[in-house]
């Protein structure tokens, strides 16, 4: 029987061995490629197009895309951050990087399986290329204690985004020192980096070895670009902030002959608001005899005229900048002075004063002198002042318990007679108390006439007088300048003398320009501002301006109370130009009311006017200049 079932089982072909059946295949595994370049550079306005390739994913999840960068940095923004496989995602690089160029690391996930990844890198570069050599700057404001703050010097610019030199002078409130008190330094630039965006907004870092500056030795700006040789500057630190300018520096010989020169601050000795202006005549090398060489001083309101004045100047130094000394024999506080000059070209001087390094010094403060040139000792007949000029002072107001903010702005016509015409004023003085109804805060918008007495001595000073205020100002006001000619079609300096019934005291330094016959406000511009609200305010930006629709459109970059707030964009309204050449209008998406004084097309003053509403209790100023793209297409 068993032999038969085998046999059965043989016919059948069947088997006694062990059957295996095989294993069936694996299927592939997900896998991802990058189908756009693994390493891309693009311009800070531009973008960057990538894209990914997963294969062997049945159920078609696509990609995920995630963007990393150095920390503190802004990485810019991936749209959109899932794709299909196979689509694109666009990066956008930030606004602005910490120096000229940044890296940002993209990374594409399967996002069936995300163990599967791979990485791109985007290499965004700014318009470093449009600043190059080294820049002359400066700036004024109040520190964190609100005392007043002066700063400097020269930075060299490589044209890669990197600052690899220079010097500079600054004054502030040093809480460090053994008593706290006003003191000025000399630092040597160590370092840092620069940033230009694609509408001419851009950030300065400044290293140095003081830790009483800035964040520990690094002083921050904002800036706007107007050209690749004038730029409007804000420092933007937690401790001081100021508002100021940048200038190529194209020469660094010493200066000789005469310069008009203005410069304000704070009186050392008696711890006081003030103000000097003047002529000085640099007759022989690295002297200033006093021949032709005058000075005023308005320290707490009073003022000090026409002193004589002698001193000496140094050679420069090999980043242009000289030391002046001064002998003033005639003021009562403080009679010896020094500054620190850094040319900016053959006509311009930074002033910044460096006696006070110890805390006993004769002043700190900060100004500008201009050259006289050929014209020096010519200004002996009133015809040397006439024409229509635009003027911006600024200051303290010194009617109340503490100085305050003084703002103003106006227009004035000279005769080349003696008389003045045509003139309007918006002048503000923050504090004072005088004006009914008596609240804190005066205000005269008001057209004028006046007066201008020439120094006979031909050294270009002018007195001069506003009067006949319309609407009448109440209580009466007699407002004085002084106003330092510099001819060859450059413009005057002002000191403000102050007012003679003394209803308005106050201190402040200014420039006047003459006036375009023809006047406008449109197209792209820059501007700088500062605000006074109880903090100072300070910043930079840049707007476009339509005339045919009465609108402008901006991004200002501020340092509000000592925080840096960047990109805050506005929109607002003017209205065309009144018969005195001002223009109405709004700033900061209408948060203060304006009026613009055009210089020309491309330049002009603004000042804040609401400043007597309820509730406002602050004052603005500022200046605005066309610029140009820092590239072609640029905005």
């Amino acid at each position: 029987m068993t032999a038969l079932l085998l046999a059965l089982m043989a016919c059948a072909g069947g088997s006694t061995a062990n059957v295996q059946n095989p294993t069936s295949p694996q299927p592939p595994a997900v896998s991802i490629a990058l189908q756009s370049p693994a390493t891309q550079s693009i311009l800070v306005n531009g973008s960057a197009q990538l894209n990914a390739l997963v294969e062997n994913d049945d159920s078609n999840a696509g990609v995920d895309w995630t963007i990393t960068c150095a920390a503190g940095s802004s990485c810019g923004k991936l749209t959109p951050l899932h794709t299909a496989s196979g689509d694109s995602t666009t990066y956008s690089p930030p606004s602005a990087l910490s120096g000229n160029s940044e890296s940002v690391s993209i990374v594409a996930f399967a996002t069936a399986d995300r163990t599967q990844n791979v990485t791109s890198s985007v290499t965004i570069t700014g318009f470093a290329p449009a600043l190059k050599g080294n820049y002359v700057f400066q700036a004024q404001g109040a520190d964190a204690t609100l005392n007043p703050y002066q700063i400097a010097g020269v930075v060299a610019l490589d044209g890669n985004g990197n600052v690899t030199g220079g010097e500079q002078t600054v004054n502030f409130y040093d809480e460090n020192e053994d008593v706290n008190t006003l003191v000025s330094r000399a630092d040597p630039v160590t370092g840092g980096t620069y940033f230009v965006g694609a509408d001419g907004r851009g950030l300065l870092t400044v290293r140095t070895n003081d830790a009483d500056v800035g964040q520990n030795g690094i002083e921050s700006f904002s800036f706007v670009l107007l050209s690749s040789s004038h730029l409007l500057v804000a420092e933007m630190d937690t401790l001081e902030t100021a508002t100021g300018t940048m200038d190529l520096q194209t020469s660094t010989t010493a200066p000789t002959g005469g310069y008009a020169f203005v410069v304000n601050g704070m009186d050392i000795p008696s711890y006081s608001p003030a103000a000097i202006g003047g002529i000085i005549n640099i007759d022989s090398p690295g002297t200033i005899s006093g021949a032709g060489s005058i000075a005023d001083q308005n320290l707490y309101g009073y003022m000090t005229q026409n002193q004589k004045l002698s001193g000496t100047v140094s050679a420069a130094d090999s980043l242009g900048a000289v030391t002046i000394n001064l002998t003033i024999p005639g003021f009562t506080s403080a009679t010896v002075f020094q500054f620190t000059g850094y040319i900016v070209d053959d006509t311009h001087l930074i002033l910044a004063e460096s006696d006070n390094n110890s805390g006993a010094g004769s002043g700190s403060s900060g100004g500008i002198a201009i050259a006289q040139g050929s014209s020096a000792g010519t200004f002996k007949d009133p015809s040397a002042f006439n024409g229509t000029f635009v003027f911006g002072v600024s200051g303290m107001d010194l009617t109340g318990f503490t100085p305050d903010t003084l703002t103003s702005v106006g227009v004035l016509t000279a005769d080349g007679a003696g008389n003045l015409s045509s003139g309007f004023t918006d002048t503000f003085f923050q504090q004072n108390y005088n004006q009914p109804p008596n609240y804190l805060g005066a205000q005269i918008s008001s057209s004028f006439g006046g007066t201008y007495t020439m120094d006979k001595a031909g050294v270009g000073r002018v007195r001069v007088a506003l009067k006949g205020f319309t609407p009448p100002v109440h209580p009466s006001i007699t407002q004085s300048y002084i106003f330092y000619l510099t001819g060859n079609g450059n413009p005057p300096l002002i000191l403000a003398a102050g007012d003679t019934t003394f209803n308005y005291p106050s201190v402040g330094a200014g420039i006047a320009y003459s006036r375009a016959s023809q006047l406008g406000f449109s197209g792209d511009y820059g501007f700088n501002t500062f605000q006074e609200n109880g903090l100072e305010n300070n910043g930079t930006g840049q707007f476009t301006a339509n005339s045919a629709a009465g609108t402008l459109a901006g991004v200002a970059d501020m340092n509000l109370g000592f925080t840096a707030a960047f990109t805050n964009a506005f929109n607002d309204t003017f209205q065309p130009p009144d018969v005195n050449g001002r223009i109405v209008g709004t700033l900061f998406n209408s948060s203060i009311a304006v009026v613009y004084y055009p210089i020309d097309a491309a330049h002009g003053f603004f000042v804040e006017t609401d400043l007597v509403s309820p509730g406002t209790d602050q004052v603005s100023f500022g200046c605005y200049a066309a610029r140009t793209p820092v590239c072609e297409g640029c905005q």
